[in-house]
């Protein structure tokens, strides 16, 4: 059973992709013909499915994963720019999903987000207080001080998660990573 041909013009991934599955049914079939091998399977089997094909059922299902092993090789230039991360392919060998490389990936992203939010607060909060008593040390400053305006509260960026809760930081006029409190979206941006 070969899956349908892509559609012309189709992306060469998802030619690959349809190599790769008919590979698998193939090799599939195979395992199933080698396990349980059928007199109609024999090459010598008179009105058999592959009578007169050399080594029967088995060699035709063998010929044909060469093929597509050839198709797939001949196809390695389509997929030569994409790049996969060494822990996706080591997850695959360990028979994991991949997909746990990107949880744990976002994941890390989200805690070094919430760092970065808390470290930003805390610069915040800190020069709030210096201009506090800077301007409390030195009344000549006051004037200043009041004149120089603080830095523009950011807004909560993210959308408000189940419990209404944003983290966010002023950010010297760039946007500021934010992390909504539910540990869902977690946007990242170019903080300077």
């Amino acid at each position: 059973m070969a899956a349908p041909a892509p559609p012309p013009g189709a992306p060469p991934r998802l030619e690959v992709e349809q190599t790769l599955e008919q590979l698998l049914q193939t090799l599939l079939e195979l395992g199933i013909c080698a396990s349980d091998v059928q007199d109609s399977a024999l090459e010598s089997s008179p009105d058999g499915v592959a009578s007169g094909v050399p080594g029967g059922l088995i060699g035709r299902k063998a010929q044909q994963t060469i093929e597509q092993l050839g198709r797939l090789h001949g196809q390695k230039d389509l997929v030569a720019n994409v790049n996969i991360p060494i822990e996706v392919i080591t997850l695959v060998d360990q028979g994991k999903n991949p997909h746990l490389h990107t949880k744990s990936f976002i994941e890390r992203l989200s805690g070094e987000n919430m760092y970065t939010n808390g470290i930003l607060s805390a610069i915040s909060d800190y020069r709030g207080l210096l201009r506090s008593q800077l301007g409390d040390a030195f009344p000549d400053l006051a004037d200043y001080l009041a004149q120089t305006s603080p830095l523009p509260e950011p807004s909560a960026t993210a959308d408000s998660s189940a419990n209404g809760t944003a983290a966010s930081a002023p950010t010297n006029g760039a946007s500021a990573p934010v992390a909504n409190g539910s540990g869902g979206d977690v946007k990242m941006e170019d903080v300077r």
